[in-house]
């Protein structure tokens, strides 16, 4: 028995050596210093398993390194934490290339065959001319300031005024919030992209949606893609907004066509709802869960209706400094984003990290979002620095929009992200607009008023080490309206 033990000794004695050794003999002087080794190749995937955004949290913390490496078995992962590395990284676009990652999810989560992972993966990818190259470009016209961005908000903010006012008439009530956030926020995105024939009009197609996650391979097979399918086949875009033509545009220009085009309407659904819709409920619930921030809010909101009781969100930026501040906080606190790239080619960063072709570099939000060198000692908690008689005014960074992450953290997805972010933000203000306008217009109270509340269930789940001391953490919360 004390033979078998000693020799199950030797041989993780011998194996771990083994690995340590193999470690530093493939680990270049020049690149980032490997941490999270404690077992080489191993401990960083215990860290990732048990939580991805806390580990690197922690790492941060504890190293306080600007970039580092993590090994594990077969690939090297570079994570960056210093947010003047990121700006260099984001111009080298073709050696280290967000494309190929692309064109996985085009065949992983997509669903495109073998045809059209021809074209958006081809060898080509980085050529100027590429599907993936030219995609950006493609959309411009619609996600550009714009009549076309315009026309796509301006479609968006009407369901959601619609669904307010339907709130309104049925009085007063009680409602699962981030349930109704979730639906009316989807069937705005939806209606605003697609139009008339928008596929999701079919309840089974929006709860299909849900189901991706869980039951995905059904769900985007059986129901999703045939759906688009469908809609293209009966020209469902010419009656959609400028994006869903120019996106029909792009990939036919390409060559995609059937299955193959109906696919890629899954991953703009993913870009346009996988973030949006979380970031929408975490703005209401902050601003209705804070009273000062809402009085302010509301205030805000009364100077938006105008004297025939039409509102000027083109106001919204100028106007409402209080909303877009904790549209900002928002974003900052609750964004748990991970943004990965693949290195092309080995590359020096900084003129002084290697970074060897074949690795992955990655950011991860919370990691930059709860940096107390960025954002103060206070940075694990939510502060929208809203209200002028907040202390925190004083203090907190006026360049706060520069050092935030957003939802993919890429430069070349700027259009896309001004769609989602100026979206999310105008639509949010519809409640707000809402009680302006019952208020000028009647002289009453209106149906949002200041004793009204949420009922949140502490359950929260924090996404750092800071967000987790003394914060709630939210399942659930429930408006009363």
């Amino acid at each position: 028995m004390a033979t078998g033990f000693t020799l199950v000794l030797g041989f993780l004695g011998a194996a771990y050596a083994f690995f340590a050794i193999l470690l530093r003999l493939t680990q270049h002087s020049k690149e980032p210093p490997v941490i999270a080794k404690t077992i080489p190749f191993i401990s960083p995937l215990f860290g990732f398993v048990h939580g991805m955004q806390n580990f690197l949290v922690k790492l941060r913390d504890q190293y306080d390194l600007p970039i580092y490496t993590l090994r594990m078995p077969g690939q090297r992962v570079y994570i960056v934490n210093s947010l003047s590395l990121i700006p260099q990284i984001q111009k080298q676009i073709k050696t280290i290339a967000f494309a190929p990652i692309e064109a996985q999810a085009a065949d992983a989560v997509m669903g495109v065959g073998p045809a059209g992972n021809a074209i958006i993966g081809s060898e080509r990818m980085f050529e100027h001319d590429s599907y993936l190259s030219t995609f950006v470009p493609s959309t411009q016209p619609a996600l550009s300031p714009g009549p076309g961005l315009d026309a796509i908000n301006g479609a968006a903010i009407r369901h959601i005024s619609n669904a307010m006012k339907m709130v309104a008439e049925s009085g007063p009530t009680t409602i699962e919030l981030f349930a109704w956030v979730r639906h009316e926020f989807f069937m705005a995105t939806t209606e605003s992209i697609y139009g008339p024939k928008n596929p999701f009009r079919d309840p089974k197609l929006e709860q299909a949606w849900y189901l991706l996650a869980r039951k995905g391979l059904h769900a985007r097979e059986q129901l999703l893609i045939p759906a688009f399918e469908q809609y293209f086949a009966e020209n469902g875009h010419l009656q959609g907004s400028v994006l869903v033509q120019c996106r029909y545009k792009h990939n036919t220009g390409h060559g995609l066509r059937g299955r193959d085009l109906a696919a890629t309407e899954i991953g703009q659904m993913v870009a346009s709802l996988a973030n949006s819709i979380p970031a929408a409920f975490w703005l209401v619930y902050h601003i209705f869960s804070d009273p000062a921030v809402l009085r302010e809010c509301r205030e805000e909101a009364k100077q938006l209706v105008q004297a025939d009781g039409d509102v000027d969100l083109a106001k919204v930026k100028s106007a409402c400094p209080v909303l877009l501040s904790t549209w900002q906080e928002t974003l900052r606190y609750m964004h748990i984003g991970i943004a990965a790239r693949v290195i092309m080619e080995d590359v020096i960063l900084d003129n002084q990290y290697l970074l060897k072709k074949g690795a992955t570099l990655m950011t991860a939000a919370p990691v930059q979002h709860t940096d107390p060198s960025l954002w103060g000692a206070d940075s694990g908690n939510f502060q929208p620095s809203a209200v002028p008689s907040d202390p925190w005014c004083k203090t907190y960074k006026p360049c706060r929009i520069s050092r935030i992450r957003w939802w993919n953290g890429a430069l070349p997805r700027a259009p896309l992200r001004y769609h989602r972010g100026h979206g999310v933000r105008d639509t949010d203000a519809t409640p707000l607009r809402h009680e302006a306008c019952n208020r000028r217009q009647v002289g009453e109270p209106a149906q949002v008023c200041s004793h009204d509340y949420i009922y949140a269930t502490p359950q929260r789940r924090g996404t750092s080490s800071n967000h987790a001391k003394g914060q709630p953490k939210i399942r659930g919360a429930l408006l009363r309206l």
